[in-house]
């Protein structure tokens, strides 16, 4: 006899109670207690679990035996027997629920009770091995993910989903489950267990799809074999069911990279043991190398040999540790052309494989390299000349900037702007100029050391870089050879020319250690140069940069002047040779600076003919000047005509003949009662249209040529161009009548305008003699401090109302 099993009385009668544990202990069991309550029988099992309760239903509390022995079921796996004097069939009905493994009614044998425990043991060590192999083949199901099914001739049961308690529990109804079916596969799916139904012995399996509610489509594989059914005459169809969506999902993803393997159009190659094993078409396009030719080889382009044992180690090291590479190579086709591939190495986890597997693919970018190598020279180098460009110039700067420091160098910045290269371009065409500068660099280049560096910056600049020199006089003898070999002639276009250049010197470490300042310094030296009469060279000094700061903030000024109405007119008259009588007036700015009180036109000027501020301020002159002609022909003085001078900005301005229709109409003005002075040298320049001169001489306007004689007019211009005025430069009044170079070109001009029709006025006249000689020749006004200073608009009106013959 076992003496391990142990039992619990559940009885509220004590005798019967300690008479069955005597009974018990006799028979050679274990008791580990007896229990009058539902809560003490809780109480003594949390303290020790038995193997067997013998339960009596009529106890004490508020529990009886058969609700007692349900909680057992619910919270222990403990075997319930049933000890009762209760026979009635509801009684016994209730204790059938808790599924009890015996019932023995008072009162009873020794034997029986003996009997009933040891059946009652058995049975519950088999139902304990049933559990057992019944979740261990849920769980096998489950982890395969599969399900049962049975299908007979009244019915069919899908075993599927698992449900709460752990159990594989059915579809309820197999016209649910066939209802989610794919209407594509329904008929497929009958059709297959219909035959089943019909072949003994048959075995067979269909993949189908189900659709969920959520409308998520799912793949299931149901095999299935019939049998012959333990009933007499009957069959019955068993199987199992799996869902296949994932694998599917997986053979699908397998048959898109099988199609990507073969239609890519980057190569595609499989290693094993970084030996070749396999790869697609576009490889053996790319490289035009055939299989046998490196079969269980090492491709060319990753062996050590090609690599070199260092970079070789690195990358397959990097491959194992991270799992992947990928970078650029530099290698040959089968035929040694040269080529440029991206390179992606990729390590394959593969499981129960002693092969070390990747897959490698590359991407020939040949093209793109070699674009961008095209790209890379233009952006450093200058196509005209094949120069380095600002850019390159700029960092090669930096660089030999650097080493001087270190090496304690000197170093030179030359700064080359060629002279009146516009003419060649205006003359000849850009083609020409193109051919020209292209000419220049190679003999610039020609004349240099190996270690400097010459660039062109754009257009006709171009910059040398001087390195290791051991003075300034090394960069004055660059500089002079460099002024030499241009003024020998190159012919451009079949002519014959001359060129020659200014050039600005900066120096390291005297002026600035800074690459943009040297750059800067030696621009600013070369404007010096050219200043001073081109064709020369110049050193920066610091004089320079005040110069150009000075020139800076005066631009800023004269912005702030025009905003603030600070500028003033005055006015100089000319008088008539005859009778010496006031013609007309040119106006004449002036600054009315709030610092440094009036300023004449050499301050305003020069500055704004640099920047558009000229146009501005040439438009303000001529709008100031036609509503103060308004006012003066208001007081009665309808006669006086003004003349402005014009800028060659001013007159390039598109907009320049509208704004002086405009400027008439506002003020009522007459176009002959206004004329427009332009220098000599205007007539020269191209942004002086002609077409321009004659539209504004159409609409009454006179045209004058300002400072004559100084410029580079010739006679072809005085002939064809709408001119009704010449003025002679005070230059050539000054010495008259003592210098006779100047009397012989005052007299010619005046020859000159008599021959042309030309009204010709002298400027700058301050002494009597003077008159006496012009009036001799025929000169027809006068202009000059002789007769009138500049004056402000009032005082016109008084000098003209206070001579003799004005009534």
């Amino acid at each position: 006899m076992d003496r391990h099993i142990k039992i619990l009385i559940v009885e509220d009668e004590q005798i019967v109670a300690l008479d069955l544990k005597r009974r018990l202990t006799k028979l050679g069991y274990d008791v580990i207690g007896t229990a009058a309550s539902g809560d003490k029988a809780f109480a003594l099992i949390s303290q020790e679990l038995p193997s067997v309760v013998l339960m009596d239903i009529h106890i004490q509390g508020e529990m009886d035996g058969v609700e007692v022995a349900a909680r057992l079921q619910e919270k222990h796996s403990i075997p319930v027997i049933y000890l009762t004097a209760y026979s009635e069939e509801k009684t016994l009905s209730r204790a059938r629920a808790t599924m009890p493994y015996g019932y023995l009614l008072k009162p009873f044998s020794d034997r029986e009770l003996h009997v009933m425990i040891q059946v009652s043991m058995e049975r519950f060590e088999n139902d304990t091995r049933i559990a057992k192999s019944e979740e261990h083949f849920r769980l096998a199901l489950e982890a395969a993910r599969l399900g049962t099914w049975e299908a007979t001739e009244e019915k069919n049961e899908i075993f599927l989903s698992k449900s709460q308690n752990g159990n594989l529990e059915p579809i309820s109804d197999w016209k649910k489950f066939d209802l989610s079916i794919d209407k594509r596969d329904k008929n497929k799916v009958s059709d297959f267990i219909q035959k089943l139904r019909l072949n003994k012995g048959a075995a067979e399996e269909i993949e189908f799809r189900v659709n969920s509610d959520s409308g998520k489509e799912y793949w299931y594989k149901l095999y299935g074999k019939s049998f012959i059914s333990t009933k007499p005459y009957k069959y019955q169809v068993i199987g199992v069911l799996q869902e296949t969506t994932e694998i599917r999902h997986v053979q699908n993803r397998l048959a898109q990279a099988a199609t990507v393997f073969e239609c890519a159009t980057e190569g595609i190659i499989l290693l094993k043991n970084r030996k070749f094993h396999c790869a697609n078409k576009a490889f053996y396009t790319i490289t035009e190398f055939e299989e046998n030719d490196i079969l269980d080889k090492e491709l060319t382009f990753l062996t050590e040999r090609f690599l070199g044992e260092s970079a070789y180690n690195r990358l397959w090291r990097y491959v194992e540790e991270s799992g992947h590479w990928q970078g650029e190579i530099k290698t040959y086709k089968k035929n040694k052309e040269a080529m440029y591939i991206w390179i992606n190495i990729g390590r394959i986890p593969v499981k129960n494989d002693d092969d070390d597997q990747s897959v490698v693919m590359i991407s020939d970018i040949t093209t793109v390299r070699k674009t961008q190598e095209q790209l890379a020279r233009i952006a450093f180098y200058d196509c005209l000349t094949n120069l380095p460009n600002r850019m390159l110039v700029m960092d090669r700067l930096k660089f030999a900037l650097e080493k001087a420091k270190r090496e304690s160098l000197i170093l030179g910045v030359l700064f080359i702007d060629l002279d009146n290269f516009k003419r060649i371009n205006d003359t000849l065409g850009h083609k020409a100029g193109d051919n020209m500068l292209r000419l220049i660099s190679q003999k610039i280049q020609s004349e240099l050391r190996k270690s400097d560096t010459l660039g062109r910056l754009g257009g006709d600049e171009f910059i040398v870089i001087a390195a290791d020199v051991d003075s300034k006089d090394a960069l004055t003898r660059i500089a002079e050879k460099i002024l030499d070999c241009l003024s020998a002639p190159v012919i451009v276009e079949g002519m014959e020319i001359i060129p020659s250049c200014s050039i600005g010197i900066s120096v390291y470490p005297e002026h600035s250690d800074h690459h943009d300042a040297l750059v800067q310094m030696a621009d600013t030296a070369m404007y010096q140069a050219k200043s001073s009469g081109r064709n020369m060279y110049a050193y920066y000094h610091p004089c320079l940069t005040q110069k150009a700061s000075h020139f800076l903030m005066r631009e800023r000024e004269l912005y702030q002047a025009l905003e603030r109405n600070e500028f003033i007119l005055h006015y100089q008259p000319q008088f008539s040779s005859s009778d010496r009588k006031v013609t007309s007036v040119e106006a004449l700015i002036r600054w009315q600076h709030p610092e440094k009180g009036l300023l004449f036109p050499s301050e305003i000027i020069p500055v704004a003919e640099s920047s558009k501020l000229m146009v501005e301020i040439g438009n303000w002159v001529l709008a100031e000047a036609c509503r103060q002609l308004n006012v003066w022909r208001s007081e009665g003085l309808s006669d006086l005509g003004i003349a402005v001078n014009m800028s060659i900005r001013q007159f390039s301005d598109a907009r320049l003949t509208k704004l002086i229709d405009q400027l008439l109409h506002q003020y009522g003005l007459p176009a002959h009662s206004l004329e427009l002075e332009i220098t000599e040298s205007c007539l020269q320049d191209d942004l002086v249209d002609n077409a321009h001169l004659r539209e504004l001489e159409k609409s009454g306007i006179s045209i004058s040529i300002d400072d004559f004689g100084t410029g580079y007019s010739c006679m072809s211009s005085l002939k064809n161009l709408p001119i009704h005025k010449l003025k002679i430069d005070r230059s050539f009044i000054k010495d008259i009548p003592h210098d006779k170079n100047d009397c012989a070109i005052a007299s010619a001009i005046l020859a000159l305008g008599k021959e042309l029709n030309l009204k010709v006025v002298a400027e700058g006249i301050e002494f009597p003699e003077q008159v006496d000689f012009l009036d001799a020749h025929g000169c027809d006004e006068f202009q000059g401090f002789l007769f009138s200073k500049p004056v402000l608009p009032g005082k016109i009106t008084e000098l003209i109302k206070s001579q003799a013959n004005y009534h």
